[in-house]
Order: structure tokens, then sequence, then C-alpha cells
């Protein structure tokens, strides 16, 4: 890709290998601790891999609001 007046060329609007995502897991676990302990065994991390580990809403506010909806009906 050639950009702007000075005619910069670069790879294109991709990112760079070392900058790519090489994927993702979604655990259920009790809390932050117990993702952080399974983070820890990552083997990519003596490598330089990063691993972060993120909290995932459940659900969204509206299917919140209708489950406490069906819990205060259900415990009519």
């Amino acid at each position: 890709m050639i950009t702007g007046a000075s005619r910069q060329v670069s790879d294109g609007p991709f990112a760079e290998a070392k900058e790519a995502i090489g994927g993702y897991f979604i655990l259920t676990v009790r809390d932050e601790e117990e993702a952080i302990a399974i983070a820890k065994e990552c083997p990519g991390l003596p490598y330089g891999v990063i691993c972060e580990v993120r909290p995932l809403m459940v659900s969204c506010k509206a299917i919140q609001a209708l489950e406490a909806a069906e819990s205060a009906l259900a415990g009519v």
C-alpha cells in the first residue's frame, strides 16, 4: 500500500505478525483468581506470549432484567 503525499510504502492495513491474535479461551471459573491461576499455566509464556485475563459479560442487561423478573415471579 502506498499512502500520502510522501508516498509512504507499508505492507497494508494488516496487523504485524508479532501483533496477531493467536486465539482466546472462554473459561467458566469461580473467580478472577482461578482464571489467573489457569493463565499462569500458558505454555507460551516463557517465549514472550502475553496472556490477558478479562471478564466476560455472561448476558446483556435486558436478559439480566428478565431473569430478575422471572426470579421475583417464582418467589410469589
